[in-house]
């Protein structure tokens, strides 16, 4: 028997799968054109982040160059503008819009004045679409989009609001012991970065109770016998501060004091007639105990060992230079506290800050302008007939530089020997310019927005 089997299987046509392929390749396509995208999209934002970041980065350094800038003009090291010529800088010099900026900048006056110094500073760009946006350009033929500059601001953070009311504008002798300098930073592609930092005096801490004053004790005091010599604690600069005390000691040396003040032939050679007393208020931290003491002759030492002024003899400072001028003081540190006493000399001795661990001698006629501190033996002999001058001030303490923690202040020791017109006076000018010549100090930096 012959059986035949039919099968169920069906014939696929093949025209119903013709679209299938070209949807596929379509979606892979489409996946791999997406992938591209994205890879050159992440590449154009890698590179424009990039692009970014280094512009971010040089208007940093645009900054910090501003500050830089500043700092070396406050040291002194750039020359004013010819429209400034003559004027020293210092910090009121600095924060003051008038001797901050040069003759005829937009700022120098008027409700709007702004401290920049434009005076020192090679503002040569300004922004066309505003008249106050000058710039310190840092790049050669500088555009903003393409170009680094930088641009400050110098005020004082102790005395603000209105510029016509705050005291620098309105008191001639007030003098800044700090200053707030801000610097913006501009770099290519519209990139800005702000900076600023506080700049103190670095012998800010140098306060004066008295045109002579003797810290510790037993003090060992004699004004001399002349008629004619002249103790005053009246301000001999023009024009003058409040004044201070003649004489000014330790909490109960007073009256030692006031008995060698009595003693004088002449009821007004000593002006104020009563001695002040040396307080936190009045006094440097140095006058307060002779560990303050030792640790302020540690930091000068230091700051002259930098400045090549570390000296001795007075005969090393001489031959190196000398003391100091009129026009160009000097910061000196004689350091002969187990050697010979230092006879500053005859006529015009120095002017600056002069510091001597060990005996110092003056004469008759001898003249100084600005700071003397005897830190250390503590004797000033003052000799002879002469009617020199002393201005400024005399700070006289008794004490072993190198002695161990703890360890107080012995006798310090001022005398005159001799007869003329001599003077020793309270002068706050000198004080100052004395003070400027150990530069300035940062207290810190930080970035604002």
């Amino acid at each position: 028997m012959k059986i035949e089997m039919q099968s169920d299987q069906q014939t696929v046509d093949p025209k119903g799968e013709r679209g299938a392929a070209l949807l596929s390749v379509l979606l892979i396509s489409i996946l791999i054109l997406a992938a591209g995208m994205a890879l050159v999209t992440s590449t154009s934002l890698s590179n424009t982040t990039s692009i970014d970041a280094t512009a971010e980065m040089q208007a940093y350094s645009a900054a910090e160059a501003g500050l830089d800038g500043v700092l070396n003009v406050l040291r002194g090291n750039i020359a004013p503008d010819a429209t400034l010529a003559g004027t020293t800088m210092g910090f009121r010099t600095a924060a003051h819009p008038a001797t901050s900026n040069k003759v005829g900048d937009a700022l120098a006056t008027g409700t709007s004045a702004t401290a920049r110094l434009s005076g020192w500073l090679n503002y040569s760009y300004r922004n066309p679409s505003s008249a106050a946006d000058w710039r310190v350009p840092l790049t050669a033929s500088y555009a903003p989009r393409t170009g680094i500059a930088y641009r400050v601001e110098i005020s004082d953070p102790d005395d603000s609001g209105p510029i016509a009311a705050r005291r620098i504008m309105t008191d001639a002798t007030y003098i800044p012991t700090r200053i707030l300098v801000r610097s913006e930073g501009f770099g290519p592609k519209g990139a800005v970065k702000r900076l600023e930092m506080i700049v103190t005096s670095a012998g800010a801490d140098i306060k004066t109770p008295g045109a002579i004053t003797l810290a510790g004790g037993p003090v060992a005091l004699d004004l001399g016998n002349s008629a004619v010599v002249n103790y005053s604690g009246n301000d001999m600069a023009v024009p003058a501060q409040p004044a201070v005390a003649a004489v000014a000691v330790s909490a109960g040396q007073e009256a030692t004091a006031q008995s060698a003040i009595d003693g004088m032939k002449d009821g007004d050679q000593v002006q104020p007639s009563t001695p002040g007393t040396i307080s936190a208020d009045n006094g440097a931290s140095f006058l307060q105990s002779a560990d303050n003491a030792r640790a302020f002759l540690n930091t000068m030492k230091a700051s002259a060992t930098g400045a090549g002024r570390l000296f001795s003899t007075h005969a090393e400072a001489v031959a190196a230079g000398g003391l100091g001028t009129t026009t160009n003081p000097k910061f000196t540190f004689i350091d002969n506290y187990g050697g010979s006493a230092a006879d500053i000399g005859n006529g015009h001795a120095g002017s600056g800050l002069l510091i001597v661990t060990g005996d110092l001698e003056t004469h008759g006629n001898t003249d100084f302008e600005g700071i003397i501190l005897v830190l250390g033996r503590g004797t000033v002999t003052r000799k002879g007939g002469g009617n020199g001058v002393i201005r400024g001030t005399i700070m006289i303490a008794n004490f072993n530089p190198n002695g161990a923690a703890g360890t107080g202040f012995g006798g310090p020791s001022f005398s005159i020997n001799g007869g003329g017109n001599s003077t020793v006076g309270y002068d706050s000018a000198w004080i100052r310019r004395a003070l400027d010549t150990l530069g300035v100090s940062i207290m810190g930096v930080r970035e604002y927005h």
